[in-house]
């Protein structure tokens, strides 16, 4: 009961009409008063509801993860196409950052990530045509060894030993291949991006729909999600083997081995297990090299690439040094406040922070 005449006494009140200047009640709607014939205030109504403004906007979140699911299937459609594949799980990968990770589907992060590393991966592996047959399959005699000649004939009908016939072997691309992988990719991925109607921000894309209503901060979250790719490297990581130049392969370390042959003598020749007459002399097939007179580099392992001095594997360029790798710099004309003046701040439109003039929001630096 007293909530009650306490509510009606409120709304009495407030129906009211007191003149400000001689303290008469006045009728409602009167412009002036009857008493002092004082102008009289009109009372604005109150708001039905909160103004919108108030109201949080979830839209971002709902339209970054439809984004990234559309993207994530993208990059399983293209898994053929390594380099392809890595461009849309990077670019999913960047948008992700913009869902809180709560609000995230399942374990879609984890999953972009396992695949955009086995994406990484399968573009240094390739088909390399074999070193011994010189990618015909064939067995491969060398006539030199029989009467000096410099010929060499490839046998029909007898494969190669060292890759079985087929002509090549799956093993580590070297890096100029590699780099043009993801080069391809990257074009290809822009173009599929454009046509398809997508925004481009900074060096991933988002849906037109999702950039428009996207903060400048939130806009910077993107962009620093693809930083700039190592200018020695471009995203691979890997370098050029200082020790093959990137061949692979070194001269044969083995003793007297000369071109994958040992010459030995006659006496010490019963205790060879392979021995080979040529010319009336006792040779034997070097074991350690197989006849070929190189074997795999042992600094690359065979693989013609190390880790880049540059980046350290990361294949990314390093972090701008003006705003810590984070693409923003406080406003100079208000510091960060957004105001200026007392009005709003016109070099930053009161948001108090701006795009970093030397990473243009990437983050990064390709030096």
């Amino acid at each position: 009961m007293l909530f009650i005449a306490v509510t009606f006494i409120c709304n009495l009140v407030y129906a009211l009409t007191i003149c400000s200047k001689c303290g008469h009640e006045i009728e409602d709607g009167a412009k002036v008063c009857p008493h002092c014939n004082a102008a009289v205030v009109q009372k604005k109504e109150m708001p039905q509801s909160l103004p919108d403004a108030v109201v949080e906007d979830n839209s971002v979140a709902e339209l970054a993860d439809a984004y990234v699911q559309k993207q994530y299937k993208l990059a399983g459609k293209h898994s053929n196409n390594p380099g392809l594949a890595f461009a849309y799980y990077q670019n999913a990968f960047a948008v992700l950052r913009l869902i809180p990770v709560d609000e995230r589907s399942g374990r879609i992060g984890k999953a972009i990530l396992k695949n955009m590393n086995q994406s990484r991966k399968a573009m240094t592996i390739g088909r390399v045509p074999c070193r011994m047959c010189k990618g015909t399959g064939k067995y491969k005699v060398d006539l030199g060894k029989v009467d000096g000649s410099k010929n060499v004939k490839f046998v029909d009908g007898i494969k190669c030993k060292r890759c079985k016939g087929l002509g090549y072997r799956i093993k580590h691309l070297s890096v100029d291949r590699i780099k043009m992988n993801v080069l391809k990719g990257h074009q290809s991925f822009d173009q599929q991006c454009m046509v398809a109607g997508d925004q481009k921000t900074g060096r991933a894309f988002v849906s037109r729909e999702l950039a428009d209503k996207l903060t400048l901060r939130q806009k910077v979250l993107v962009m620093t999600g693809i930083p700039a790719p190592c200018k020695k490297c471009q995203y691979t990581g890997l370098q050029v083997c200082h020790a093959c130049k990137g061949t692979k392969w070194e001269k044969c370390p083995a003793e007297n081995c000369k071109n994958g042959v040992i010459e030995v003598s006659g006496s010490s020749s019963k205790s060879r297990m392979r021995k080979k007459r040529l010319n009336g002399e006792v040779r034997e097939i070097c074991g350690r090299c197989e006849g070929t007179g190189e074997i795999p580099c042992r600094i690359c392992q065979g693989k013609g690439c190390v880790i880049c001095e540059e980046c350290n594997g990361t294949g990314e360029a390093p972090r701008c040094t003006r705003c810590s790798g984070v693409g923003l710099i406080t406003c100079p004309r208000c510091n960060g406040s957004g105001k200026y003046k007392g009005k709003v701040c016109i070099k930053c439109s009161g948001e108090g922070e701006l795009l970093c003039p030397t990473c243009k929001g990437e983050g990064s630096v390709s030096k």
